[in-house]
């Protein structure tokens, strides 16, 4: 595929944006409605030359207990997060403000910038545009403490998103571009890099009981290059174009039955990948009621043209609720995990490819546990089970380097795969009073074991994630975050990575309704941590800015 023409059609395609949700309420018999989600983010800035996915947490949905209004706004959170409005949900008069811009900066040559809109074309139309930019420019120091890296990561994404209520069925039209700029530790091989990345989406799924069988049916093309690679005389190009659906339809009140069908279609450009095809099929069974919900079914994924063929894993989860706001539940879930040129620079950006990598495979992930609220705006969710990864993923030096010197800066790291397995066992608890105070906490310990044990070096064994959200006036929101994740030791020598200790605080003030300020320090306790393997990030650093509502 032309180079040229891939780029260019990223760029006049941009980017499905999933963090602005606003909805457009149908026409009123009576009147004319118009209902606007203003999102509020916390003035959280993670490190910039970090891709920030963190796990997410299911917090027990359960509707019988007693509802406690708040007479204020809503605060909300994201990763990476930042400031907007608050959330309200209320009637407006047509053409409210719609549009935000955030401007950020601060050490270490960190910038952010955020711009959306969300053109209301009429009850039945909306159009979004979304733009982001940010990154850093500053002195790292390095692991032995040598010397310093004068390190750079700049990540752009752009968005548009075209949504259409049919009678029945929305219709979904998006885009999406993205561009990362950054430089390696110096080496002999390598200075800087770059990733391009743009796709196309088109969408529809059904909106009402009223239709026999209910669907969402997806196709996407998505492009991504990476500029240049140590063992490949020049760049790489993956083209995948995915198509997706799921059909269900009732059997009887509370009971449906519906099948998944996923299919990947890789293409490459690149020395040593080969094109493949994955069908990943899901058929399931579902019950509900009041007490039980039940999801009863499998995944039976093929792999042609590279990959190990035939696989299969459970796709069970069982929850049963019980004294009004408790459930217990059970579940065995699994599934392939594509390992893209995407998922690879969430991987870790700064690793290479010497040949192709096989996608990891979830084998089984069984956990069981318990949720509920045993008071208003309180929630708990204690948790345990076991997880099995086929050719999990992971990073190492390329083979030049030797087991007695593997840590010289000249040398490359490549992606590798092995299998992994761990047992875990965790706690979440959740506490909102009206709005005022918002405190959530989890803690996370897995005992991991692989055939490979150095693919355990960078593999969290203890994790605990601590969120506070204070507003002591009505326009001022505090917030004080702190994360930890603790490594595993590795090796006869016992080999263990520095722990992240990561304590952040940040604050947003509304001056004028359409204007706010906001701050934010991160690694206030100023600690040497290592996102990926063998990178450094920032210590204390701190941005500050404005937001815009127009």
């Amino acid at each position: 595929m032309n180079r040229i023409y891939y780029i260019s059609a990223a760029l006049l395609l941009s980017a499905l944006s999933h963090e602005s949700k606003a909805q457009t309420q149908p026409q009123d018999t009576t009147m004319n409605r118009v209902m606007v989600v203003e999102q509020e983010y916390t003035p959280e800035i993670v490190d910039a030359s970090r891709i920030d996915l963190l796990p997410k947490v299911e917090l027990p949905v359960i509707v019988k207990s007693q509802v406690e209004y708040a007479i204020s706004a809503t605060p909300a959170k994201e990763v990476p997060a930042g400031v907007m409005p608050p959330l309200i949900v209320n009637e407006q008069q047509p053409n409210p403000k719609t549009g935000f811009l955030r401007l950020g900066a601060g050490n270490y040559g960190n910038v952010d910038v955020l711009a959306n809109y969300l053109f209301l074309l009429s009850p039945k139309d909306k159009l979004d545009l979304y733009f982001k930019l940010n990154g850093m420019k500053g002195n790292l120091d390095l692991p032995d403490n040598t010397e310093d890296w004068k390190s750079h990561y700049y990540r752009t994404r752009a968005a548009v998103n075209y949504l259409h209520h049919f009678n029945q069925v929305d219709f979904n039209l998006a885009g999406q571009f993205g561009l990362s700029n950054f430089n390696f530790i110096p080496n002999e091989w390598a200075d800087k890099q770059r990733f391009t990345s743009g796709s196309l989406h088109i969408g529809a799924k059904s909106t009402t009981d009223e239709m026999i069988l209910q669907f969402e049916a997806e196709t996407n093309l998505q492009m991504y290059e990476r500029k240049m690679n140590l063992f490949n005389d020049g760049g790489m190009t993956e083209s995948r174009i995915k198509t997706r659906g799921n059909v269900w339809g009732a059997v009887k009140e509370e009971q449906y039955i519906g099948v998944v069908l996923e299919m990947n279609n890789l293409l490459y450009q690149g020395k040593g990948l080969k094109d493949y095809t994955t069908i990943d099929l899901n058929p399931y069974y579902h019950i509900f009621n009041d007490i039980w919900n039940v999801r009863v079914g499998a995944h039976v994924d093929l792999a042609i043209g590279h990959g190990k063929g035939l696989r299969a894993a459970p796709d069970v989860k069982v929850e049963y609720t019980f004294a009004d706001s408790y459930v217990t539940y059970v579940k065995a879930t699994g599934g392939r995990m594509l390992n893209d040129f995407n998922r690879l620079e969430v991987e870790n950006p700064y690793a290479n490819l010497n040949q192709q990598v096989e996608n990891t495979y979830e084998q089984i992930n069984a956990a069981i546990g318990i949720k509920g609220s045993p008071m208003n705006g309180l929630w708990f969710n204690l948790f345990g089970g076991y997880q099995e990864l086929r050719d999990d993923l992971y990073n190492w030096f390329a083979p030049t380097a030797t087991e007695e010197q593997p840590s010289s800066r000249y040398q490359p790291i490549i992606f590798k795969n092995t299998n992994t397995e761990n047992a875990y066992g965790g706690a979440t608890i959740s506490y909102n009073y009206k709005e005022i105070i918002n405190l959530s906490a989890t803690g996370i310990y897995r005992h991991w074991k692989a055939d490979e044990e150095w693919a355990l070096l960078y593999k969290p064994n203890v994790e605990f994630n601590f969120n506070a959200d204070f507003r002591p006036l009505d326009k001022l929101l505090v917030n004080l975050s702190y994360q930890y994740m603790g490594r595993p030791k590795v090796g006869s020598d016992n080999i263990q990575i520095g722990a992240i200790n990561n304590l952040n605080v940040g604050a947003s003030y509304q001056l004028l309704k359409f204007l706010s300020v906001f701050g934010r320090v991160n690694n206030l306790l100023n600690k040497s941590y290592q996102w990926y393997f063998d990178y450094p990030t920032e210590k204390l650093n701190f941005v500050a800015g404005v937001g815009f509502k127009f």
